[in-house]
């Protein structure tokens, strides 16, 4: 069986188990339930666990060949983790081909968290 895109381990010691690239399940993950504790899978095969934040967002960046032999097909890139919490925000961009992780912290007021769509936060 293949790992979970991530998991989530919840306040309450309840846990979501996430799905996978094509079905994140991330719109799935309960609203009303405060996350504890998220572990998302790295390229490696590792979880990389993320806590002590109020709430957290995911987003993919892909990249689509225009001409070629694989003209029209989507190559996932990176996948973008946001942790946010009274002090701050950090994004975290995690580099699909070389397994990099990448860290950017910003202020809560910042203009590109108020472009996110405020329906995926959990």
């Amino acid at each position: 069986m293949d790992k979970p895109l991530f998991q989530v381990v919840f306040s309450d010691g309840g846990t979501f188990i996430g799905g996978d690239y094509n079905k994140t399940l991330w719109s799935e993950i309960p609203t009303n339930k405060k996350i504890r504790t998220l572990f998302y899978l790295l390229p490696s095969g590792d979880y990389l666990g993320l806590g002590g934040y109020d709430r957290f967002y995911q987003f993919f960046e892909c990249t689509t060949d225009l001409n070629g032999k694989d003209a029209g097909i989507k190559n996932l890139e990176f996948i973008y983790l946001i942790g946010q919490r009274k002090e701050g925000t950090n994004i975290y961009q995690i580099d699909l081909k070389t397994g990099s992780i990448n860290l950017k912290k910003l202020n809560n007021d910042d203009i590109f968290l108020t472009k996110l769509n405020p329906e995926f936060w959990r």
